[in-house]
Formats: structure tokens, sequence, C-alpha cells
């Protein structure tokens, strides 16, 4: 059986810490490097319009503090960094990495293409969006099991009769499942026990028993993102692959996303895509502008609306919300409150949306031995936001 992707993510941490020899809390050894100096984002013809900071409503100053900040150890963890304002690429930044366990998942020698982990998730849904816009999938109430042709299922119950494409997008599919109690790595981690147990993931997390009636609670489920990604290609019959390639990150300009490959041969989309920094951005703005990039529509602006809608409840620090593998939060300055949209990924793989300035940020980082994951919340709350000088 094929080494999982769950099992590598848990000996990279592993090795981490053993090789670091002191506390994640401290900062990490640093390569001496030059002092950061901005200049604004080379022009590459990649769909990006470049500019600068100063001429945007930005201090540029404080920027030139943060990025020298991340680069000489202040902020740990931080591989890349680019900001967009009112659809303009003002500042991007890749900060020096070694290749990692991750980069071998698909032989990537680039350092400026980072794994996604979870951020991926956000792109099956919009590939679901895409799926429905063009009648492949008729209504999004449709039940889930429905998109498969396994002949039988074990732990038989009526109600995964009632699990609905909807309930798979917002992680609310009722069936028996926990991945966040026990870390990676660890048996009692539903994601690490099935992957370590099973090559067909999406046939084994539908086999699973029932606990909750469909749509009543929330159970963040990495399979079940996967699972998306199966349901649009056997609705679609084309290699997810393709369909990605040529509905989404073509219109998108994006020349060189890859995936990390399930043991059955679908792309992870549950953690798996591999994307440069600026082509992250990308897909912020295409969330940002209601579904369309450069004045090209890709979604329906409707779905984006139900994308972004906050269709779970949540109460955690920089969340207040579910949509469709989106998350909901809100920023704070002590006075005022900024409401924001986010993908999220390990080690802190972080797109973020802020419409009240018109804002992308998007960030790639190795933060997945320590408690700084969160860090592209705290650094665009205490550090960007308040560089901005206009709304």
């Amino acid at each position: 059986m094929p080494i999982s992707w769950i099992k590598r993510i848990w000996i990279l941490i592993a090795a981490s810490i053993v090789l670091s020899g002191c506390s994640s809390s401290d900062p990490e050894p640093q390569v001496p490097q030059e002092p950061y100096q901005y200049q604004i984002p080379h022009y590459i013809d990649d769909g990006w319009q470049t500019g600068h900071l100063s001429d945007f409503g930005f201090d540029d100053e404080q920027l030139v503090s943060l990025v020298q900040n991340i680069q000489n150890g202040t902020h740990p963890g931080i591989d890349s960094i680019s900001i967009v304002k009112d659809n303009t690429l003002l500042l991007h930044h890749d900060f020096q990495r070694d290749l990692t366990v991750f980069d071998s998942w698909i032989n990537n020698n680039d350092p400026s293409r980072h794994v996604m982990h979870s951020t991926s998730k956000s792109f099956v849904s919009a590939l679901a969006g895409i799926a429905l816009q063009q009648g492949y999938i008729q209504d999004i109430s449709r039940p889930f099991y429905s998109f498969f042709n396994y002949p039988e299922y074990d732990n038989w119950d009526e109600r995964k009769n009632s699990i609905t494409f909807e309930n798979a997008l917002t992680m609310q599919l009722g069936l028996e499942w926990d991945e966040w109690t026990y870390p990676f790595g660890d048996n009692g981690n539903s994601l690490t026990y099935l992957t370590n147990n099973s090559d067909n993931y999406i046939k084994s997390m539908l086999d699973l028993p029932m606990v909750t009636d469909p749509g009543t609670d929330y159970a963040y489920n990495t399979i079940a993102s996967i699972a998306i990604g199966a349901a649009v290609e056997n609705a679609t019959g084309i290699p997810l692959e393709d369909y990605a390639e040529q509905y989404l990150f073509e219109p998108l300009q994006i020349a060189d996303a890859q995936w990390l490959m399930t043991p059955t041969g679908l792309p992870n989309t549950g953690s798996g895509l591999f994307l440069a920094t600026r082509d992250m951005a990308k897909f912020g703005q295409l969330y940002l502008d209601g579904g369309t990039w450069n004045g090209l529509r890709i979604i329906e602006e409707s779905w984006v609306a139900d994308s972004l809608a906050k269709s779970v409840e949540l109460s955690w620090d920089y969340t207040s919300g579910y949509g469709y593998q989106w998350w909901l939060g809100e920023f704070r300055d002590g006075v005022n409150i900024y409401p924001f949209y986010s993908t999220r990924g390990f080690g802190g793989q972080f797109i973020i949306i802020v419409p009240d300035f018109n804002l992308v940020v998007a960030f790639t980082a190795h933060n997945y031995d320590n408690n700084l994951y969160d860090s592209p919340f705290r650094l665009t709350e205490l550090f960007i936001l308040p560089a901005i000088t206009t709304l």
C-alpha cells in the first residue's frame, strides 16, 4: 500500500521537531540576506497589472518593515506573500525556503510553487459551481451518494439517502468522523485511520456509520472534499484534472498548477494542489469580483455569493462561520469590524479577501510544528490593514 499523505505529514512534523533542537516559540535560524528593498512586482504577462503600494493607499514603509521582519525571522515560518488591492498586484515576495517532503509528492523543484494543503478544498468548491452552471449537476440538493456507483455500502442507514451534495460542501454529512480531536498521525484521527487502512478513500468514507442527521452537525472532513472532486468528475465524465485545467486554471491564466493524486488516481482535492502565490491571489480576486477575472466570467455570481454565505455558525479566533469550503471571519481594529473570507491550508497556506478594502492577500508558510498556523491572519490584521491609509 502506498504511503498516505497523512503519514508523510506526520513524518515531516516529527522530523522537524527532532531537528529543531529548540522550542517552537524560538525564532527560526535565518541565513543572512540582503535588507529587503521594495520594488513594484514584475509584470510577467500572467494577467496581473502591477503597481506601487503608495499609489493605492498604502504606507509602503510599514509594509517594507513587515517583509523585513518576516525575512529576519521576527515573524517566522512565512514562505511568500502577495498583496493585491483594486485588482492590482502591489507586493510579491518569495522568501528563501528549502524544498520539503511535500514537494516530493509531485517532484516539485520550484520553490515558488507551494503545496496548498486544505486551501485545495476551496478550489474544488469552485469546480462544483462551474459544473452546476454547465448543467452537469442539476441541483446541489441531489443526494450525494447518487454521484457514485458502488454496488453496496457498509453500515447502511436510510439517512445516507438524505445526504445532499450541499451537505458535503458544508461538511455536515452526519457520518462518523473526527479529524480534529486527535493529531495527525494518531489512529484516533479519522483521516489518519482511513488513509492508513484503505486505498479507496471515498468508498471507505461512504461506508462509515451515521451518527447525526445530515445537515445538522459540522465535522471538518478532508475526504469529503476529495469525494466532491470525484462527484464532479463522475457528473461531467471528464477527468477532474483536465476539467480544472480547462474551466478554471486556463481562464485564470494559471500555467503550472499540479495535483497530488490519490491511490485510485483522483486529484487530491482535499489537500494536494500546488500553486504559485501570485496564482493563489488570482483565485481570491476571482471571488472578490463575484466570479470574474479581468472581465471574463468564470463562475456564476450566485455561486460565489452562496459559497461565501454563512452555512454553518462557528465562533473561534478569526472564524465566524463556514460556507461552501470557504471560511468566514472578522478583523477588528478596536473600533471597526471588517468581515473577511478565506481559504486555509495546514501550515499557513491562506488566501484572504477583505471586501471593505478591495483587498486580497495570499500567504504560503511552513508553520507545521508550532502555534503560528494563523500567522497570516495576525499579520494581516496587525500590519497590513493598518498600513492602508485611505479607504
